[in-house]
C-alpha cells in the first residue's frame, strides 16, 4: 500500500473504449476558465477511515503568464507528508519548474526540476540519519502538449469535456522525475455520496500511469467542483470534507 500511495502522490500525491476527442485548444480554455486562484481541499479516507487530507492550490500570475501551485497532503497512520510549489505556463500547462519534499518517518525524498532548453533538468535525492544520501538526475525532454501532472487534477474542475469526449496528452511526474502518456475520458454521468452528501457527478476517467484514478467533478456554471478522487486498486481515496451545517 505505501507504494501504491507513494506513486499517487505524484501530485496528487496517480485499453479505453473509442470516444470522440475533444477541441484541440482545451488548455487554453481549460486554465481561462479557472479563478484567478482557488485550492481543492479533500479528506484522504483509507479502508472507510479518515486518516489525511490533500490541499492542492493554484494563483494565477499574469505579469508571469504562468500557474503557480502547491501540494500539502498528509497520510497520518503512515507518518507522511508530502509539500509541492511549482509552475505552469498559464496558456499550455508546460512544466517549467516545480520542488517537491516527500516526508516518510525519518527519511525524506527531495525533487527540484526545471525547464531548460527543451527538458526538464534537475534531481531526485532521498535522505536517511545514519543512510547517507542516494541521488539521481533529472533529463526529461518536453514534448509537445507536456502538461505538468499536478496541474491536471487542478484542471479537471474546468475540462470542456462532455460524456464520450476524451483527451490525450503526455505528462512530466514530479516525484517520480519522469515522463508519461495518459487520456482523461469523461466516461459517464453518477450519481456518489462524499463526505455524507449527495452530488450529481461526470467521473473522468485517468488512464495511462500508475497510479489511474478516477475523479468525480460536479457540473457548476463551467466550474467543477472535484469531491472525490479513487486510486484505483487501492481501498483508498480522496473526497469531500462533510457540509458545514447552518447554525
Amino acid at each position: 500500500m505505501k507504494t501504491a500511495f507513494l506513486s499517487s502522490l505524484a501530485a496528487m500525491a496517480f485499453a479505453l473504449p473509442a470516444t470522440a476527442n475533444a477541441q484541440d485548444d482545451w488548455r487554453s480554455e481549460a486554465v481561462a476558465a479557472l479563478p484567478p486562484y482557488g485550492e481543492l481541499h479533500l479528506q484522504f479516507i483509507v479502508a472507510d477511515e479518515a486518516d489525511g487530507f490533500m490541499r492542492l492550490g493554484w494563483t494565477r500570475n499574469e505579469a508571469a503568464g504562468t500557474l503557480e501551485f502547491y501540494d500539502r497532503t498528509m497520510w497520518g497512520a503512515q507518518e507522511i507528508y508530502e509539500t509541492m510549489e511549482g509552475a505552469v505556463d498559464a496558456e499550455t500547462l508546460a512544466p517549467l519548474d516545480v520542488s517537491v519534499r516527500f516526508h516518510q518517518g525519518n527519511a525524506i525524498m527531495s525533487v527540484e526540476a526545471s525547464a531548460q532548453d527543451g527538458h526538464m533538468v534537475g534531481s531526485r535525492s532521498m535522505m536517511q540519519p545514519n543512510g547517507g544520501t542516494q541521488s539521481a538526475e533529472i533529463d526529461v525532454a518536453i514534448s509537445d502538449g507536456m502538461v505538468m501532472r499536478a496541474a491536471v487534477f487542478l484542471i479537471a474542475q474546468t475540462l470542456p469535456l462532455d460524456v464520450g469526449e476524451s483527451v490525450s496528452f503526455d505528462w512530466f511526474a514530479s516525484l517520480g522525475g519522469n515522463a508519461g502518456s495518459v487520456t482523461i475520458t469523461a466516461a459517464e454521468a453518477v450519481t456518489i455520496e462524499a463526505g455524507g452528501a449527495t452530488y450529481d457527478t461526470i467521473r473522468l476517467e485517468l488512464r495511462g500511469e500508475n497510479p489511474e484514478n478516477d475523479i468525480f467533478v460536479t457540473d457548476n456554471d463551467g466550474l467543477r467542483q472535484v469531491v472525490r478522487i479513487d486510486v484505483l486498486g487501492q481501498p483508498m481515496h480522496f473526497e469531500a470534507f462533510p457540509p458545514a451545517r447552518a447554525e
